[in-house]
């Protein structure tokens, strides 16, 4: 079992309760970790009520136990699914930029591959060499792509080219801190893994301590040098942002070559150009070839086994589904807390308890259809929250509440991630109103909020939170008195089931 934060633990528990909502977590662990490509993978073993799962970060996703019953198998899978994945241009770009590094990166990638089969003294002592020549290779790549000195030492000087390059980089006194932060990062992966390759005692976590401290002195390193190499300035001369992106083109002047320079977000200020690849004999750091297809499939047959030829044929899985996982729960926060209100569009609901969404404020300013304030989770990316109540239902009644709600005439269903009274996380459905239906003019009608007040009592919602975001708002009489009639004789059928938990009383209707 390998250590993990609070934070990590919780990050994979709502992943895996949000993917898979109708199993109950009961136990789970980190239990191996590798990067490729500076990607790192972690493993987590979940036992469920029911089953066991593997769950593999670095593009999370979650793979059955009963289909993978080998961790190794379900990694290699997730990896070669994750390294396959059509690119966007933003990574293509990313490609461009540490071309001149692409050794360097294919001799990490030997590292983590070492990793993955150290086993006893002689692997932990090849994972050293490996971390050693990945080091070696970052100075090589370096000297390659520029003139640092008259007077160059030997080539694998390691010690003596990073003095020369990162004194050439980051001179002056000003730059003094940042500068022996560098060195002294290559200077601990450089000691460290010459002691591994020799070290008669080396560990397992001696070998995994090489590949992190090699992995992150190169990737400090790699980004200095190529922001010089590139002419990207700390900041922009012209308006002084620091947000600088690089821009791509070619010069009909010299056909074949691809330039790049550094470009201002926040202004029209561009850097000097130069050449980055020659788009003629360059080639990416992922090479494909054939004819591409947006076709998607997924696997019909569990995976317990790579067949063989002569092996019995394999049942397919029946009723596949593909896309993320129907809701189940729901999160209301205005008048659907009251039951009997929610059970006329949802009749299967069931109340789970109260929850908390974080970073938002309750407001009753999204515009209805009766000219009336409603209801609204307003983001407000601060310490404030909205105390709400939790709902199981049946998906198949999903459409009935969308119309209910007004889908697409104010209120939009939106995923969040609550807490409930259990202190988990979990991400619900719920919904908010759109930007444009929002008016901080608007009142609500009294039966209105009689209706959150009924959910708030019946459901136990702290009393300071009820008098600061339910009663202290404003209302206003519903000139339409049929309807004001209609809905108060709801909110009757209500207040006669009772109190509410905790013996809080259940509201009454007020003008």
């Amino acid at each position: 079992m390998l250590k993990a934060t609070e934070a990590e633990i919780e990050t994979v528990r709502e992943y895996f309760e949000w993917q898979a909502p109708d199993l109950q977590v009961v136990f789970l662990q980190k239990v191996y970790s590798e990067a490729v490509l500076n990607t790192r993978h972690d493993v987590w073993d979940i036992h469920t009520n029911k089953d066991r799962w593997w769950v593999i970060t670095g593009g999370t996703n979650l793979y059955s136990q009963a289909q993978f019953p080998n961790m190794d198998l379900a990694l290699t899978f997730h990896i070669g699914l994750m390294l396959r994945i059509p690119r966007t241009e933003e990574q293509q770009e990313n490609d461009l930029r540490v071309l001149p590094f692409k050794p360097v990166l294919e001799k990490m990638e030997d590292v983590g591959a070492a990793m993955t089969q150290a086993h006893n003294l002689a692997d932990y002592q090849a994972v050293g060499v490996r971390c050693r020549e990945t080091l070696l290779a970052l100075i090589g790549a370096a000297q390659d792509a520029a003139v640092w000195t008259d007077a160059p030492p030997q080539r694998a000087n390691f010690r003596a080219w990073t003095d020369i390059i990162f004194n050439d980089l980051l001179p002056s006194e000003s730059n003094k801190e940042r500068r022996g932060a560098i060195k002294q990062m290559l200077e601990s992966a450089w000691t460290f893994t010459n002691w591994l390759t020799h070290a008669k005692s080396a560990t397992w976590l001696d070998a995994d301590m090489a590949h992190a401290l090699t992995q992150q002195a190169v990737q400090m390193a790699m980004t200095q040098i190529l922001r010089a190499l590139r002419g990207v300035p700390e900041a922009c001369p012209q308006c002084g942002s620091p947000y600088l992106e690089p821009e791509h083109g070619e010069n009909s002047s010299a056909p074949g070559v691809l330039w790049e320079r550094p470009a201002c977000t926040e202004c029209d200020w561009t850097g000097r150009p130069v050449p980055v690849l020659d788009t003629e004999a360059g080639r990416p750091i992922i090479m494909r070839e054939g004819e591409q297809t947006h076709e998607h499939s997924i696997m019909t047959v569990p995976l317990r086994m790579i067949a063989k030829p002569g092996d019995p044929v394999v049942a397919p899985l029946q009723d596949m589904e593909t896309g993320p996982p129907e809701h189940v729960v729901y999160f209301a926060y205005g008048s659907n807390m009251s039951t009997v209100r929610l059970r006329e569009r949802m009749p299967s609901c069931e109340p789970l308890g109260i929850a908390t969404l974080p970073g938002h404020a309750l407001r009753f300013h999204k515009r209805s259809k009766d000219k009336s304030g409603k209801c609204n989770a307003f983001a407000t990316n601060d310490d404030q929250s909205v105390v709400g109540v939790l709902f199981s239902f049946d998906p198949a009644e999903r459409a009935r509440l969308d119309r209910a709600e007004g889908v697409g005439n104010g209120y939009e269903h939106a995923t969040v991630t609550v807490i409930n009274d259990e202190g988990r996380r979990r991400k619900v459905l719920t919904y908010l109103a759109s930007p444009d239906a929002i008016d901080d003019a608007l009142k609500p009608y009294g039966w209105y909020k009689d209706f959150v007040l009924s959910g708030c009592a019946e459901h136990g919602l702290p009393a300071d939170y009820i008098a600061a975001y339910v009663q202290a708002v404003e209302a206003t009489a519903d000139a339409d008195t049929v309807r004001d009639a209609r809905e108060r004789a709801k909110l009757g059928a209500a207040v006669s089931s009772g109190s509410g938990p905790h013996g809080l009383p259940v509201a009454t209707p007020s003008d």
